[in-house]
């Protein structure tokens, strides 16, 4: 009867989580431009917002466009990353990042909504390219943060 060697059953799972959670822990750094680009799609379609009635016509076109623009990036980043995050494959260390994510959505979708609210479009847009570069920096930060961390406990 042959004995498993219980050391060589956890490397062999080490290296399997480590395999597992390759695209979220060696990935390469995000470029500079990743931050104001999301801010300015974000401000255009704000923008867009504000072209109804006679004017639909274009905001219908300027939707498709921005909704091309939206493909064309998630292609980018999942090449680019490796991957595209997904809670459901993701070390455990990353649900704290993810649910940074969702805290910078809401609070952009809110700061927006509230700008827009108060003051209208003009205040709005800039508020959506502010809440959304500083709401980005914020989410990268935590998912580097979250990479390191897995990184140590995977090491």
């Amino acid at each position: 009867m042959e004995s498993i060697d219980r050391e060589s059953l956890r490397q062999a799972q080490r290296a399997a989580e480590r395999a597992e959670a390759a695209p979220y822990l060696d990935y390469p750094p995000t470029p500079v431009w990743y931050p104001p680009a999301m801010g300015a799609w974000v401000t255009a379609y704000v923008l867009l917002l504000t072209l109804r009635g006679d004017h639909s016509a274009w905001l219908v076109a300027g939707m498709v466009v921005l909704s091309g623009l939206v493909g064309l990036f998630l292609g980018w980043y999942s090449r680019h990353h490796g991957a595209i995050p997904n809670l459901r494959h993701a070390p455990r260390e990353f649900r704290s990042a993810f649910a940074c994510y969702a805290v910078v959505v809401v609070s952009i979708v809110g700061s927006i909504a509230l700008a827009w609210w108060l003051a209208g479009p003009l205040l709005a847009a800039p508020v959506a390219f502010t809440a959304t570069v500083a709401g980005l920096v914020v989410y990268e930060r935590a998912f580097a943060s979250a990479a390191r961390r897995a990184r140590e406990r995977l090491a």
